[in-house]
């Protein structure tokens, strides 16, 4: 994949200015002058922390420190996101101590104890840290000996002397329109930035309109380039571009179209990516949507079509971004990640049952509880926790797959009798149990979203067929997010506890799983009719060619750039649907084993795969007749 090389970089931060004050602070860190090593960078949004980060970033490499950069924007909603992060850094031991850098920390402030505790400890001791956010840091940085570890370094609006340097380097060289220009934006970098643009567009020496948001409408009159008015709206559209997410929605023009949005004043990089700057995000959105809807629609459904193609083929980090294309807000509450400078996911940890039991008991849940608290000791894997910026659980999801359903039927009669309905309606195992999701906070939306879309990454079970969710009827918030999702209440399953309703829905998301749904809520969403563009019978042709290279790349279940690509992409949803579609059991076993066996594996005869699983030819092709029929349905087909 093509990254942002250091080249781009470096043209990136030739019109860099200021901040002398804090690049002297990082450089004696950097060489072991100064009592302290981890730095706090932070001001609000436009005030070039990022622009700062990097001009760190190439003095550290530039002394030959090897460098490690986390943009939090980047990091997926799941336990230890930031610990597996900074993995090879904390394994790092040499000569020169690594510099870390994390970007956006705003985005997952409640990460800041598992820093502390699993992360910071485990680096070089004269490692430098440098983390930039737009709050402060919290009062956990403060205790047990942090404060005096922790530099802040508070950002401020740039000198008049550095903003007019800043606004020389964007080619504004009049010293009474520079001055002029100073004054309006106060000293924040992204204005003057803005401002510039502008100037040089209209010769305007006082912007309107007066935000830095709006005055986007006037700059981009200038910045942009019709020929990249698609690369802008992918990047609106999208949580973030690629060279690769722009060369499957505008196809040659990909690099230049990359290269071009990353000399954009407005847009941010990190690693491989690039985003919209937050401050102009949904002005950019709405300019284009308003000028352009049929073209945005367009792009939407392509992004929406590439996401769930690198779902279907494994990578579970494109159902964030597909969750992302979704505008219904009942299917939002439940069900998307935007970064958390309040909450984070987590594993469960010493003492957290002791205080998500206090919290739900003296709620009026004491049944509900005693019938929770078992997991959190015998099945920990199936708990994930929601903790504030303090480390302090808020919340938690408790998720059940079969193999769960020996150590319920001990503790948990109601989550046992979920497991087994689960059982007799997917024998195969393609269902789940969402047995409780609890926001201790009362504020609902963001905590449940994120542990939520937390779930489905960590699950066994990768595109569930089937979906089974336990609310107490006074949840009006979970009832219309399970009612958006298709899904319908199971009388015999509802219970009582703690003389409250319980309510059980059952959400069938169809053949093709839970995948196919979230595609097709956002085809819905763009009033299209949900569809496949590819049949029943290009699936067969593609198992019948799956050796040949040449016709695999023409079919058209294939993406890719060549033949080998195309073809692998192929083989590579194929695959994945066969992992995903068979279970465990020994019927389930067969027809994976003739499928593979008859297709994917060699194409040996007929009667030599009947002979290894010991079965009669009729049997045989019995199971192997299923099998492909079970793949295709997987697949989105009936």
């Amino acid at each position: 994949m093509a990254t942002i090389g250091d080249s781009l970089v470096r043209r990136q931060l030739s019109r860099f200015v200021g901040r002398d004050s804090e690049i002297g602070v990082f450089r004696q860190a950097l060489a072991g002058a100064l009592d302290r090593n981890v730095l706090f960078v932070h001001g609000p949004g436009g005030l070039g922390k990022t622009s700062l980060l990097r001009m760190m970033r190439l003095l550290a490499a530039e002394a030959g420190h090897r460098c490690y950069w986390v943009d939090a924007r980047a990091l997926a909603p799941v336990p230890d996101a930031v610990v597996d992060a900074l993995a090879e850094a904390t394994a790092h031991h040499g000569d020169r101590a690594p510099a870390v850098f994390i970007d956006s920390f705003e985005r997952i402030g409640a990460c800041g104890r598992t820093l502390r505790q699993d992360v910071l400890p485990k680096l070089d001791d004269n490692s430098v840290v440098v983390i930039s956010g737009r709050r402060p840091p919290d009062s956990g940085w403060r205790l047990d000996g942090w404060d005096q570890v922790v530099a802040e370094l508070p950002l401020g609006a740039l000198t008049p002397a550095e903003a007019e340097r800043l606004l020389a380097a964007h080619g504004v060289t009049d010293s009474t329109a520079a001055g002029r220009l100073r004054e309006w934006s106060e000293g924040s970098p992204l204005a003057l930035t803005l401002a510039a643009g502008a100037y040089l567009a209209t010769g305007a020496t006082n912007p309107r309109p007066t935000t830095v948001s709006a005055l986007f409408e006037v700059v981009t009159e200038t910045e942009l380039d019709p020929a990249f008015h698609d690369a802008l709206t992918v990047c609106a559209i999208s949580r973030e571009v690629t060279v690769e997410l722009l060369g499957h929605t505008l196809g040659d023009s990909a690099q230049a179209a990359f290269d071009w949005l990353a000399e954009r004043s407005f847009v941010d990089s990190y690693g491989d990516a690039l985003t919209l700057h937050d401050v102009v995000r949904m002005p950019v959105l709405a300019r284009v949507r308003h000028r352009r809807p049929e073209r945005v629609n367009g792009l939407k459904r392509v992004l929406c079509d590439h996401f769930y193609s690198r779902a279907v083929s494994g990578d579970a980090g494109a159902l964030v971004d597909l969750a992302h294309l979704i505008d219904s807000p009942e299917i939002r509450w439940g069900y998307r990640w935007e970064g958390s400078s309040r909450f984070q996911t987590d594993r469960v940890r010493a003492g957290d049952a002791e205080i998500v039991g206090h919290a739900l008991t003296t709620r009026g849940y004491r049944e509900w509880w005693a019938a929770s608290e078992p997991y959190y000791t015998g099945r920990p894997e199936n708990v994930t926790i929601a903790r504030d910026a303090a480390g302090s659980p808020v919340g938690h999801a408790i998720f059940l797959t079969p193999s769960a359903l020996p150590a319920c039927a001990q503790t948990d009669p109601f989550g046992a009798r979920l497991l087994r309905y689960a059982q007799r309606l997917s024998p195969e195992g393609q269902a789940v149990v969402w047995r409780d999701t609890v926001d201790l906070t009362g504020e609902g939306s963001h905590v449940l979203a994120m542990l939520n879309l937390s779930v489905v990454l960590r699950m066994e079970v990768r595109n569930p067929r089937y979906a089974i969710v336990s609310a107490f009827s006074h949840n009006d918030r979970v009832h219309a997010f399970c009612a958006a999702t298709g899904g319908r209440p199971i009388p015999e399953l509802e219970t009582e506890f703690d003389g409250r309703r319980v309510v059980v829905y059952l959400i069938d998301y169809g053949p093709g799983g839970l995948y196919v749904t979230q595609r097709d809520v956002v085809y819905r969403e763009l009033g299209l009719a949900p569809t496949t563009s590819f049949t029943a019978s290009d699936v067969r042709a593609a198992l019948d060619n799956f050796a040949s290279s040449g016709d695999l790349a023409e079919s058209p279940l294939a993406q890719g750039a060549d033949v080998r690509e195309r073809a692998d992409h192929v083989r590579a949803v194929l695959r994945s649907a066969v992992d995903l579609e068979f279970g465990t059991s020994e019927h389930e076993q067969q027809l994976r084993a003739a499928l593979t066996r008859r297709f994917l594996d060699g194409r040996e005869s007929h009667d030599k795969i009947a002979c290894g699983l010991a079965l009669s030819r009729a049997t045989y092709f019995r199971r192997l007749n299923e099998a492909i029929t079970r793949l295709t349905r997987h697949l989105g087909f009936p």
